[in-house]
């Protein structure tokens, strides 16, 4: 059954939410000469971290270039964003993009959080701006290998190269976009954020006040595990909305940007 997003009171405020906001910074940011590709660091399953994006998509399509979403998703997901993305987004567009496979199961990747997202480069591309939205991820077996670094970024490549001139914004776990080496696999192998072309890449990840997050963990001894909300620990005081440019924040990333308060969890956008 389809999540509540189907119904006519929820889709108002679904579009009432995803009005493009001001994201200190983010016009600065999406105007660099050079930039090619801004990896987006996310914690799954939060509200806040895809509206930022979403603003960030909103600020890029103001510097008269073409923007390619990226959406961690796996390629067998690809035509059904494409249709929705060139959709008038109507109720029956909602369902056909709500039954491909990467919504299928409860997971932080494919809240109404990303929905939205996606719903705004809809929006976005329905005004006259070349938006267009790629599914980057390879299936994950393992979770964390050598070859899915290598295929995302390789997938965000050649996305590029199918729209000239185009600025890639990809959504994805921070590890992922991060320019550290995966330090916890033996041995470390470089990151996607590291894969990508030096001097045409920027990543960004997220301060770290806390909240909640909708995930799914594994059971141990101590707690049962499952896919539920749980609470993401403070690590930090609390930052004003925006982007803060500043490499020393945080090793390897160029920025970190902030919700201007705690995140709070966003739920699957099907049931």
């Amino acid at each position: 059954m389809l999540f509540t997003l189907l119904m006519p009171a929820v889709v108002s405020s679904l579009f009432a939410s995803t009005t493009c906001g001001d994201l200190p910074g983010a016009a600065s940011l999406v105007s660099r000469e050079r930039l090619n590709y801004l990896l987006v660091g996310e914690y799954h399953g939060t509200v806040e971290m895809p509206r930022v994006a979403a603003d960030l998509l909103c600020a890029a399509v103001q510097q008269k270039r073409p923007v390619v979403l990226g959406l961690e998703f796996t390629a067998e997901n690809q035509t059904a964003l494409e249709a929705y993305v060139q959709s008038d987004g109507s109720a029956a567009a909602r369902e056909r993009v709500l039954a491909a496979p990467a919504w299928q199961q409860p997971d932080g990747r494919n809240s109404l959080a990303v929905f939205e997202l996606l719903d705004t480069a809809r929006r976005l591309r329905a005004t006259g701006h070349s938006v267009s939205v790629v599914a980057f991820d390879l299936v994950p077996a393992p979770a964390v290998s050598r070859a899915r670094e290598t295929a995302l970024a390789e997938a965000l490549v050649a996305a590029r190269a199918r729209v000239p001139n185009s600025l890639v914004i990809a959504l994805t776990g921070a590890g992922h976009a991060g320019k550290t080496p995966w330090s916890s696999q033996n041995p470390p192998f470089p990151s996607t954020g590291q894969l990508l072309p030096e001097g045409e890449t920027i990543a960004l990840t997220f301060a770290r006040p806390g909240g909640r997050y909708f995930g799914c963990r594994a059971a141990t001894a101590e707690a049962p595990g499952g896919c539920a909300v749980y609470d993401m620990p403070a690590r930090e005081p609390v930052r004003p909305r925006g982007i803060e440019m500043d490499a020393s924040l945080r090793e390897g990333f160029e920025g970190v940007y902030s919700a201007g308060g705690p995140y709070t969890a966003a739920r699957p956008a099907r049931t």
